[in-house]
């Protein structure tokens, strides 16, 4: 994952080329040739946030045979490792490739901008050096024949995931320094060694395309389990952990994942200590199953992978997914098709029944299925179709559906809005469920559908317009938790990015929202209720605080469960 090139070769003893000082800036918006910004003194070895850019300049100094046109690169090693040439992919969204270490578009300045004389430790003539932008390599420039010094910035991100689930952590040190192009090092006294830090409450990596409730899920013993991907250009399934109420998290069993990545369509449901997953690809449904570090006999591992569950005839417009375990340990699993959505229930035994095509004899083109477990488990199921219109069906322990009835009529009508329906909830109080949606309009409604199935009337959630399909989720930017009978709706406001927090004590009426995270470009957001680590419950949730569909955005966030 590194540029070619001899990164292992010795400084060329003929060149008089050599690095004299460095520094590092913490502001990555920081003009070029701004003195302010830094991360730490001229020469300090500092601490640098994983998943966050920041630059780094070089003071080189030379004299006789410099003036020959060259070009410079970069070059770092991990924990004392071998060198490796830092190639140029851009953060959060990065084409082609996610490596360890990367060279990042700049801020403040193009590729080529001369710089100033900053650094002091030299004190000889000063000739431009340049600043660099999205580039391994640095313009071609020529020194002078007499003693010369001059300066270099690189704008860099060290990732907490790479391709591969490769993986940087904390405390981990990066050593870098700068070469000729063909690779050769250039002498230095000494330097720049980074420690790296992970703030606490990220994750990294990417979000599944399409989520269902996916998470965070957590075992009978607290800890908390999240999954998703490590990096946009390197889609494998990571199921991470966190032992600390959400502050680090860790990938668990990389070594046997399952082999199928493409996160498209996902949903994840938590029977015992085990998490059951339905992983809708463009041609496939599958079944994994990871047991959690409850499980008595093999914690944090998984247990099934790859379980093939169907092959629709043609590839479904979006893939969707929704998951239920009942108490028994069946699994009902509702997913895409062509044109309409199918549901199949695995036995306790682990047999898959026969799919069941949803409203197979109406004309409708369904998709964005979410289900819960209701009383007795009945399944509730509501559903989009393209004319905008939302539905809600009961499938009963039988395996049998009840008739469909219209939850709403003006929802939007697009390819991207088929994941206009939230994640239902059950509310056990009433023995009903509710269902929040978008309107076409952007405003989230909610309705109780009663024990005798007939739904109640809409009610607005905000007033505030949410996002929908932030980058590529073909979904409402939104997640819907109840608690001891209170309904919580998270959402990420449409225009700003922000994530807000709304509540109702009864489902039916509907307190003012309130910011959560402010300052950010959130773009999906899944979460549940969850204990903290002082035993209290919160509405615990991961967010994309915004990658644009790359990776290293994914955080951790909680809501506390008390009245207001």
């Amino acid at each position: 994952m590194s540029e070619p090139g001899d990164a292992g070769a010795e400084p060329n003893k003929a060149d008089r080329v050599h690095a004299s000082a460095f520094r590092v800036r913490a502001e990555v918006a920081a003009g070029l040739n701004a003195d302010g910004g830094w991360a730490g003194a001229t020469n300090e070895a500092v601490s640098i946030d994983v998943d966050h850019p920041f630059r780094l300049r070089f003071e080189l100094e030379g004299a006789a045979q410099a003036d020959e046109p060259r070009r410079f690169r970069l070059q770092y090693r991990r924990n004392h490792g071998d060198w490796l040439n830092v190639p140029a992919a851009d953060f959060p969204l990065p084409e082609g490739q996610t490596p360890r270490v990367s060279v990042v578009a700049a801020e403040g300045y193009d590729h080529g901008d001369a710089t100033t004389d900053l650094l002091a430790e030299s004190t000889a003539p000063f000739t431009a050096g340049a600043g660099i932008d999205l580039n391994a390599l640095s313009p071609v420039w020529s020194g002078r024949s007499e003693r010369w010094q001059s300066e270099w910035e690189w704008p860099l991100v060290i990732r907490r995931f790479a391709d591969g689930a490769v993986t940087n952590e904390a405390g981990d040190r990066f050593e870098f320094r700068m070469a000729d192009a063909a690779g050769h090092p250039l002498a230095a006294g000494r330097n720049p060694e980074l420690t790296l830090a992970v703030p606490d409450g990220l994750l990294g990596g990417t979000f599944v395309e399409t989520p269902g409730r996916i998470g965070p899920r957590q075992a009978a013993n607290g800890d908390l389990y999240f999954l998703m991907e490590p990096a946009e250009t390197d889609n494998m399934l990571m199921v991470v952990k966190s032992t600390d109420g959400g502050a680090t998290w860790a990938e668990i069993d990389g070594a046997h994942r399952p082999a199928t990545g493409d996160l498209e369509g996902f949903a994840a449901a938590l029977h015992g200590d085990t998490i059951h997953m339905l992983h809708q690809t463009s041609e496939h449904v599958w079944h994994h199953a990871f047991r959690t570090s409850a499980h008595p006999a093999y914690p944090d591992t998984w247990q099934v992978r790859d379980e093939r569950v169907a092959t629709p005839a043609a590839e479904p417009p979006v893939q969707v997914a929704t998951l239920v375990a009942r108490s028994d340990g069946s699994l009902v699993g509702v997913y895409g098709g062509p044109q309409k959505i199918h549901y199949q229930i695995r036995e306790p035994d682990g047999h898959w029944g026969e799919a069941v095509k949803i409203d197979a004899d109406r004309p409708d083109s369904l998709s964005g299925p979410q289900a819960v477990l209701g009383a007795d488990d009945a399944v509730h199921l509501a559903y989009t179709a393209g004319n905008g219109s939302a539905w809600y069906r009961r499938i009963n322990p039988d395996g049998r559906l009840t008739p469909r009835l219209r939850l709403a009529d003006d929802l939007g009508t697009g390819e991207t809005d088929v994941g206009s329906v939230l994640p239902l909830v059950y509310l056990p109080n009433t023995g009903s469920v509710l269902a929040v949606y978008r309107r076409s309009d952007g405003r989230l409604w909610s309705r109780r559908i009663g024990p005798d199935g007939e739904p109640g009337d809409a009610v607005r959630v905000s007033e505030r317009p949410v996002v929908q399909n932030a980058v590529d989720s073909d979904q409402t930017g939104a997640d819907v938790i109840a608690h001891e009978g209170t309904v919580h709706v998270l959402f990420i406001e449409q225009g700003s990015g922000r994530v807000l927090h709304a509540q109702s004590p009864d489902a039916r009426q509907w307190q003012p929202a309130s910011v959560v995270i402010d300052n950010v470009n959130a773009q999906w957001l899944r979460g549940a209720v969850l204990s903290n680590t002082s035993g209290q419950p919160v509405y615990g949730f991961v967010f994309d605080a915004g990658s644009n569909g790359g990776s290293g955005m994914n955080r951790y966030a909680e809501v506390p469960l008390t009245p207001r």
